[in-house]
């Protein structure tokens, strides 16, 4: 059972009343138990055993001793935690045998937390068969104590005078031996956290008994440096020392602190959008030198954390300068794509050779890395040339009856002779770099990565040795929408597999994400167990917004059977209390509700990869040849203007729903609960806004657009009245975005959160002042009065080299 703070003043009620004496750990501010290392014990379970120590002050007001076993021996008869399994600490396996405590048969990672009396002393046995095991034992103990362990932060309980030796019986076991995140800089979230950050988040993900880490990125960052014949990589092209090279450049304004208006007070002192080690990060090579330091210093402290890393690209692109020696896949504006980095043709063997150049220079710059995924890529890169065609078409039987398999993958590429030919082509590449390893680090661990790829996972375990793990990110909010087919990870003996779920979608950035029955409805932990799948790897945009998420990844991992219900009833109480527990259900159950109406995508309300539509669409009216005599020329926009309009309205009832059982909750909450609620309320409450604001700016353009279309069936007068109406919309949507932005940064208390603070500056405070400075000029011109100002989208648009063609987004 757990202790609640409810129990432990409970507890301290009977003792002043003259009960019993209960078996404390500590009373009145002084410690009554001791914890017991062995005499041999080295600095991991010291470090433990300090853990311990740490918390428990934290919520008693006592510092408990550590003791090793000759010490304690030497006094005996007191209470104490023996920390360590019988490998570890003589005493844990002189009470094992003494107890019938049984370490021996328990799985990878499992620990057990035993209350055991032994010589007329009371004594909690906690540990596993290894350091890792026994600290999750430590912090399971401490959530046994009443703390909380979230992927931002710790929830400490009410400080109590008196705290209880918890009577434990319990044997803890996963049946999935990787827990873990994805972490990537789609969103400009990681590219902007400081080594400090990075590290206190590995703390939290060792307190949640998470081991695993993905590290993605794109070509165009700096991890690593690799060339082709004496060029190498070049960086400053789509990225630039504004992010120190970390962060895609174009349509996303200049990065500069400096140029926000909302909230530049919380950056910390960043001049710019990169974390504190790249804030002076000027050319390529600087970025080369702090990038490498930096990532090898997340792989150093990681393993003190007891999480294996793996690093992860994508083999199928190069960055723009290098792809011009071999077959580039697309027809590009410019020689890169402007996030992904190039895709390329698997015929050429100088693909091949700068790939081996690229394998070479992962394992020398990272080699405590654990092992190197190559991802197969989220695109279906098409290659027309002779030479291709003809590797393609052999390469194809491969993966006969592949589209029986696919046909539950309804996003993206819809042309099955694209879908074979393309995976067929990734795959090749891949199979070429495995090779290389072969040849050049055998020792290296190499893995197979995809995004949305299910449906190939059981045509590459025929082609590779089970040696090679696979992971694959799936869900049914972006590829399969009647659910993730998790059978295709199933039937594959002993090779390790893992599924990558997304803690939160980059369309859906603004608002915390409630994803819950999302993943049982895809049943991912259920279906994971069924499928021998190893475990997890949640990808992972914003830290913050997120935790409901993140926690049931991690309990889930121990527990599979886990319902979003049994979930939230757990949470609801040990975060916010008993009192407040029946509105913060009501609360949950409502923004679930919310998160599945919108898709679990926000309807692309708040989107990584492109200018907001609603502004993006004043851009493309600016850059017509004549903007002046409307309509607006986005068909696409306008064919579901209203329909996406009606869905913010609904999410706003949504939203506002559980606003109210918020409200309601937030005078009942307990005091470890109030900082939770608070970011609730005003992540709530600014979720709403921005959809207020988005269907305003919409009502503005349909409004605009209808002028138009009616201008020939009334008087000019009339015309002229209907374009006032439509700039007033514009002119609030312009005040609400600005509304909306100063609400969201009146709650900030993590970092990863200001990476959405920059994009609601840049779109929701400037895209909507030069959406009305357009849209004003246009109605101006009706008017008769000045409109040929020039209006600086180049504030958002900062000159994308496009060779003389107009670039909109």
């Amino acid at each position: 059972m757990r202790i609640s703070p409810a129990l432990l003043c409970l507890i301290t009620a009977l003792s002043a009343a003259g009960a019993p004496p209960a078996e404390l750990l500590a009373s009145q501010g002084a410690a009554r138990a001791v914890i017991v290392v062995d005499d041999q014990s080295g600095p991991f379970y010291r470090w433990i055993a300090g853990e311990l120590v740490r918390y428990i002050e934290a919520i008693s007001g006592a510092r408990l001793p550590v003791e090793t076993t000759a010490t304690y021996r030497s006094q005996g008869g007191k209470t104490a935690i023996l920390l360590g399994g019988p490998s570890a600490n003589r005493l844990t396996r002189e009470t094992a045998r003494a107890s019938s405590v049984r370490f021996e048969d328990l799985k990878t990672d499992g620990f057990l937390l035993k209350t055991v009396h032994r010589n007329g002393a009371p004594l909690l046995v906690a540990g596993g068969n290894d350091e890792a095991s026994t600290m999750y034992a430590a912090y399971e103990l401490l959530e046994r104590l009443g703390v909380t362990f979230l992927a931002h932060t710790d929830i400490l309980p009410e400080k109590s005078a008196t705290l209880a030796l918890p009577t434990l019986d319990l044997r803890v076991e996963t049946p999935f031996p990787r827990r873990g995140f994805l972490i990537s800089n789609i969103y400009p979230n990681r590219g902007i956290w400081s080594l400090d950050e990075v590290k206190r988040f590995l703390d939290r993900m060792a307190r949640m008994k998470m081991n695993y880490l993905q590290f993605f990125w794109f070509e165009h960052e700096p991890w690593i440096n690799f060339g082709f014949r004496g060029e190498n990589k070049l960086l400053g092209d789509a990225t630039g020392p504004e992010t120190g090279y970390l962060t895609w450049r174009y349509n996303y304004g200049s990065y500069l602190v400096k140029d926000l208006a909302v909230g530049k007070e919380l950056f910390g002192g960043r001049k710019k959008m990169a974390p504190a080690e790249f804030q002076n990060v000027e050319t390529p090579e600087q970025a080369f030198r702090t990038a490498k330091a930096f990532l090898n210093e997340i792989i150093r402290y990681a393993k003190t954390r007891k999480i294996k890393v793996w690093l992860c690209v994508d083999p199928t692109t190069l960055p723009g300068n290098l792809a011009r020696f071999a077959t580039r896949a697309a027809n590009y504006e410019v020689p890169f794509h402007p996030i992904l980095g190039t895709h390329m043709c698997p015929a050429d063997p100088e693909l091949h050779e700068m790939n081996e150049n690229r394998l070479r220079a992962l394992v020398e710059t990272y080699p405590e890395a654990e092992g190197y995924f190559l991802y197969i890529p989220e695109m279906f890169p098409d290659c027309k040339d002779a030479l291709n065609r003809r590797t393609l078409k052999a390469e194809a039987p491969k993966f006969d009856g592949l589209i029986k398999l696919w046909q539950p993958y309804t996003s993206y590429e819809r042309d099955p002779k694209v879908v074979v030919e393309s995976n067929a082509g990734s795959v090749y590449i891949v199979r070429k770099m495995i090779e290389a390893r072969d040849r050049i680090a055998p020792h290296a661990k190499v893995g197979i990565g995809g995004i949305g790829r299910g449906f190939l996972l059981p045509y590459l375990d025929k082609l590779f040795p089970k040696s090679i793990p696979f992971t694959d990110m799936e869900s049914r909010a972006i590829w399969t929408a009647k659910g993730v087919p998790m059978e295709y990870f199933g039937g594959m003996g002993d090779r390790e597999r893992t599924l990558v779920p997304r803690m939160d979608d980059d369309n859906d950035m603004f608002g915390p994400q409630f994803n819950l029955n999302l993943y049982y409805k895809d049943r991912m932990l259920e279906g994971s167990l069924e499928n021998g799948v190893a475990g997890f790897a949640g990808q992972l945009n914003r830290v913050r917004g997120t935790e409901q998420n993140t926690r049931y990844l991690a309990e889930g991992a121990w527990k599979p059977h886990l319902t979003p219900d049994a979930f939230y009833d757990e949470y609801a109480r040990r975060i916010f209390g008993q009192k407040a527990h029946p509105e913060m259900m009501a609360a949950f159950r409502k923004l679930e509700e919310n998160e599945e109406y919108m898709g679990w995508i926000g309807r692309s309300n708040f989107n990584c990869c492109g200018v907001l539509p609603e502004v993006s669409v004043a851009y493309h009216l600016y850059r017509q040849p004549n903007p002046y005599d409307g309509p607006l020329n986005t068909a696409t926009f306008m064919s579901n203007n209203q329909e996406r309009i009606d869905q913010f309205e609904r999410s706003r009832e949504l939203l506002g729903q559980a606003l109210a059982h918020l409200d309601r909750a937030a005078p009942l909450v307990a005091p470890r609960g109030r900082t939770e609620i608070a970011f609730l309320r005003n992540r709530t409450e600014s979720y709403r806004m921005l959809l207020d604001t988005l269907a305003t700016a919409r009502r503005g353009y349909v409004a605009f657009n209808e002028a138009f279309r009616l201008r020939s069936r009334m008087p000019y007068a009339e015309f002229q009245k209907r374009l006032d109406a439509s700039m007033a919309l514009f002119t609030e949507a312009r005040k609400k975005g600005r509304a909306t932005t100063e609400k969201f940064a009146g709650f900030m208390d993590h970092d990863s959160d200001l990476g959405v603070l920059y994009r609601a500056n840049l779109f929701l405070v400037t895209g909507l002042e030069l959406v009305e400075q357009t849209m004003e000029d246009l109605v101006n011109f009706h008017h008769g009065r000045p409109y040929t100002r020039a209006v600086a989208w180049e504030k958002i648009y900062p000159g994308f080299p496009t060779f003389g063609r107009p670039r909109v987004n």
